[in-house]
């Protein structure tokens, strides 16, 4: 009986884990959502609100030694690996205080000290060079993989069906996660691929192992991200990491009601919310209302202080236009 109340409270610790993680991140887009609609972030902004399951659910099956890469949308990515808030949202400001000293904005997250390695806005660019950082780890023996996040229009750049037969060729340990929210900005993914286009045919024709994952449900997500991941540490091959989601906003606007988006609606998007599941099952096996609405507020009281901190900040000095020009 001992054991089982043990394993009980176990997984619900590790629940309430995923659920503030998740929900860590989506107060903190919330948050900067109202910064934004101030104009005080005058980059493009790509909000990650909806997708939460999928960064965290895949982050939650890695080593502290595994290194992650984003894309555009990264803030979600750099926050599930053990990104600093305060540091993404100084970045946001053009703060000197910026995990980028102020130099890279809203689309070039990096925090080395947690291996999130950073992200590119250039679509698809994230695939190829996630594969040099998982050939590095293998030529130096190091035991440890790479994970790229990367979205359904990006996976059909060519550059990505290079690097799916250059990382089974070299059996590079690498997974990438395509994040299938259905639109490339706003075109609609039936518009942009045949009847017979098929994602799971293209990956494992080209050699990498392929799995699909409800991006909507953390647990599906983590299962199968930690199925593969284990695969990839024993077997050193690559594999792909599909997760069905959906964007609640616009591409770079805070705007939750598109005109052209049937198929996703924003009831459909909130019946299937990742955080409203696990908010559901965690209150089926006796965590209290009251428990997640302390921590939710305990989590908006810190990213807002974060938020002031970061207002305050200094901005760069001029002299630091010409520092970090190049390589060193």
């Amino acid at each position: 009986m001992t054991v089982k109340k043990s394993k009980k409270n176990a997984e619900k610790n590790a629940l309430l884990k995923a659920y503030r993680r998740m929900l860590s991140i989506r107060v903190a887009q919330e948050e900067l959502v109202k910064l934004y609609m101030d104009k005080k972030i005058f980059s493009m902004v790509h909000f990650y609100i909806g997708q939460e399951a999928v960064a965290v659910g895949v982050c939650d099956a890695l080593q502290k030694g595994d290194k992650v890469m984003g894309n555009h949308r990264s803030h979600g990515h750099y926050l599930a690996k053990g990104g600093n808030f305060r540091k993404m949202v100084c970045e946001l400001l053009g703060k000197a205080n910026g995990s980028a000293h102020g130099k890279g904005g809203s689309m070039h997250m990096i925090a080395k000290e947690v291996n999130f390695v950073g992200s590119t806005p250039l679509l698809g660019s994230v695939v190829p060079i996630s594969a040099g950082v998982a050939f590095e780890q293998k030529y130096n023996k190091r035991g440890t993989v790479t994970v790229a996040f990367y979205g359904d229009g990006a996976s059909e750049e060519g550059v990505v069906y290079e690097t799916y037969n250059l990382a089974a060729l070299y059996k590079l340990p690498l997974l990438l996660v395509i994040e299938n929210n259905l639109f490339s900005i706003n075109s609609y993914i039936k518009n942009r691929r045949s009847v017979n286009y098929d994602v799971k045919k293209i990956v494992e024709g080209l050699g990498a192992r392929y799995e699909q994952a409800d991006g909507n449900d953390y647990h599906d997500v983590h299962k199968k991200a930690l199925s593969l991941v284990k695969s990839i540490r024993e077997k050193s091959e690559p594999a792909v990491l599909e997760c069905m989601t959906y964007r609640h906003m616009a591409h770079s606007t805070p705007l939750m009601e598109e005109g052209y988006r049937n198929e996703d609606t924003a009831e459909k998007r909130q019946e299937s919310d990742s955080l409203k599941k696990l908010h559901n099952e965690l209150l089926g096996i006796g965590v209290t209302e009251k428990r997640l609405s302390s921590l939710e507020n305990t989590l908006r009281t810190r990213v807002r202080k974060d938020i002031a901190f970061a207002e305050k900040s200094p901005y760069p000095k001029k002299i630091e236009l010409y520092t970090d020009m190049y390589a060193r």
